[in-house]
C-alpha cells in the first residue's frame, strides 16, 4: 500500500526532520536516504520499520539535520580567506587605517563558517528514534486508512463472486438434463430411430460425470469464506490472500474445462474478470 508521513524533533539548537514514504510491493524493501551521521543507525531504523510494515517499498529520508554537536564544538575558520583580507588591507593607501583586530577579521564575510566538532551521538540517536517512530507510525496509519478503502472494494467484488457462484450451482444442476436432451435430439436427427432409453441413460450418466463440477464449486465456496475471514483479520494477510486468489483461479479453470460448451462457460469467464480485479487490489494489501 502507499503512504506518507513525517517525523520531527526540535530541541534548542537541535533539529531533525524525517520523511517516510511507501509504494506497492510484494515484499518488504527498505531504502535509506540519510546523511553520514545518521547512516550508522540504519539497522536500528530497519528494525523499527519491520515492526510496523510487512510489505511494500519503503523509503526513509532525512529532510533536515542541524545541531547535535558536543561541548568540543567550535566554529570553522577559513584561515586562507582571513589572510586574504589582511593582505588586501595592507595594500590600502597609507591614509587609510589598515589596523584590524582579530575580532574584526572574524566578522568579515565568509571567515567564520559552520560550527564543526564531534557530534553528540547519544543525543542524536534519541532524536532519531523519536522522529523515526513518529514518521513510521504515521506511515502505518496512512497505509491502514488506504487498506480500509481497499477492503471495502474487495468485499463488494467478493459478494459479486458469491452471487455468481450460486448461479453457477444452478447451471451445473441443469447440466445432466441438458446433456440428455442434446443427445436424444442428435440421435433422432441422425437415425430417426426410437431411442434405447437404457443406453441413453448410460451415455448421459457418463457425460454428466465428466462435466460434474460439484467438488470444484464446494472448494470455491470454502475459498471465498476463507478470503472473507482473512480480510477481517487484524494480522497481515497479503500473502494468504495471494494464495487464495490462485486457488480460486485454479478451481474456475477446472470448472470451465469440465463444462466447456455449456452455459457455465461465459459465467466462469465473467468470474475470472472479477477475480483479476480482486488480485489487483490484493497486491496493495500488507
Amino acid at each position: 500500500m502507499t503512504g506518507y508521513a513525517a517525523g520531527r524533533w526540535a530541541r534548542d539548537d537541535d533539529l531533525l526532520v524525517l520523511e517516510a514514504k511507501s509504494v506497492n510491493g510484494k515484499y518488504l524493501s527498505v531504502k535509506f536516504r540519510l546523511p553520514s551521521p545518521l547512516s550508522v543507525f540504519e539497522q536500528l531504523l530497519l528494525n523499527l520499520i519491520r515492526e510496523h510494515v510487512n510489505r511494500g517499498n519503503v523509503t526513509l529520508s532525512c529532510l533536515e539535520l542541524a545541531g547535535f554537536t558536543g561541548p568540543e564544538a567550535r566554529p570553522k575558520v577559513d584561515l586562507e580567506l582571513a589572510r586574504g583580507y589582511l593582505e588586501a588591507a595592507g595594500e590600502l593607501p597609507p591614509e587609510v587605517d589598515r589596523g584590524l583586530t582579530a575580532y574584526e577579521v572574524l566578522r568579515l564575510p565568509g571567515v567564520v563558517g559552520e560550527v564543526e566538532g564531534r557530534l553528540d551521538s547519544e543525543r542524536l540517536r534519541k532524536a532519531l528514534v523519536s522522529a523515526a517512530t513518529e514518521a513510521v507510525e504515521g506511515l502505518a496509519k496512512s497505509r491502514r486508512r488506504e487498506g480500509e478503502v481497499l477492503q471495502g472494494k474487495i468485499e463488494g467484488m467478493l459478494e459479486r463472486l458469491a452471487g455468481d457462484l450460486k448461479t453457477l450451482r444452478s447451471l451445473a444442476d441443469a447440466v445432466p438434463e441438458r446433456i440428455k436432451r442434446a443427445i436424444g435430439e442428435r440421435i433422432s436427427e441422425l437415425t430417426g430411430a426410437e431411442l434405447d432409453r437404457e443406453r441413453l441413460a448410460k451415455e448421459v450418466a457418463y457425460l454428466a460425470a465428466k462435466a460434474d463440477v460439484t467438488e470444484e464449486l464446494d472448494r470455491l465456496e470454502g475459498h471465498l469464506a476463507a478470503f472473507r475471514s482473512a480480510l477481517e483479520s487484524i494480522e497481515p494477510q497479503g500473502r494468504r490472500l495471494d494464495f487464495l486468489c490462485l486457488e480460486i483461479h485454479r478451481e474456475l479453470n477446472t470448472c470451465g474445462s469440465k463444462a466447456a460448451g455449456t452455459e457455465i462457460t461465459p459465467l466462469v469467464l465473467e468470474m475470472k474478470v472479477t477475480l483479476d480485479r480482486i488480485r489487483e487490489q490484493v497486491s496493495n494489501i500488507a
